[in-house]
């Protein structure tokens, strides 16, 4: 058997025992601070819904995306959230681009899904007349951006990371079309960037049973079912079945 020759184990040795030198610009793993700027939302009514199928969620670079079927109920989603960021303190700007300001469908989406108290802290445009730049324009005025939908800017999908960055203390929840084939309009990459990625399902058996799921998720557990109707995570059935020891 080969032995290690003393002067080489030697070197190991110290080598293994001596305390790396934390350069500059970094720090030891074990002087980060314990989280302390996590929150959960609440959602219809302070229910914990939307809170479980979000997770603890950090402001820090936060961008949700929602894609999915055309009709699953994309929108009436997004003033939920709005409703939970407003009930959380948070100044919410929505951005209507797809029907507008002045349209009634959302004037009833909004006294839907946005109760009384939390409505002084959203705010809600249908216009951005200068496209990507209108959203910059405003976007350091709300801690919440909301974009429905990202299509109607007529910008280049890479635009959608580069505001995480330059403003990384503004949420972003945007929400992307997809084309005839399913894919996303645009391409990709915001599917990627983002740290939340919600896909809106339509059901054949009607509105009511349509739901959310998290297919992607940094911050929680994904492919949990929130209802759109009901507000409510949708809980599996039960087996009913008698065990071999009720039989």
């Amino acid at each position: 058997m080969l032995t290690q020759a003393p002067e080489v184990a030697k070197k190991v040795a110290t080598t293994t025992k001596s305390k790396a030198v934390v350069l500059p610009g970094f720090q030891s793993v074990d002087q980060l601070k314990k989280a302390e700027n996590t929150f959960r939302l609440k959602g219809h009514r302070g229910n914990g819904d939307i809170g479980k199928l979000l997770g603890d969620l950090e402001k820090y670079m936060l961008a949700l995306t929602i894609e999915g079927d055309q009709g699953a109920g994309k929108t009436r989603f997004t003033y939920q959230l709005a409703n939970a960021f407003a009930g959380s303190g948070f100044n919410v700007g929505v951005f209507s681009l797809e029907m507008g300001d002045k349209s009634d469908v959302v004037r009833k989406m909004i006294n839907s899904y946005i109760s009384k108290p939390n409505r002084s802290r959203v705010q809600l445009t249908g216009k951005a007349s200068e496209g990507i730049q209108s959203i910059r324009k405003h976007a350091k005025h709300f801690d919440v951006v909301i974009i429905d939908s990202w299509n109607k800017l007529d910008t280049d999908s890479s635009e959608f990371d580069k505001l995480r960055k330059d403003f990384p203390d503004t949420i972003w929840v945007v929400i992307f079309q997809r084309t005839t084939q399913g894919m996303i309009r645009g391409g990709t990459a915001p599917l990627y960037d983002a740290g939340i990625n919600l896909e809106a399902v339509k059901s054949d058996a009607g509105f009511e049973h349509n739901y959310v799921q998290a297919t992607k998720n940094r911050y929680g557990e994904t492919f949990i079912p929130y209802s759109i109707a009901t507000k409510k995570i949708i809980q599996p059935k039960q087996d009913n079945k008698p065990t071999e020891e009720q039989a």
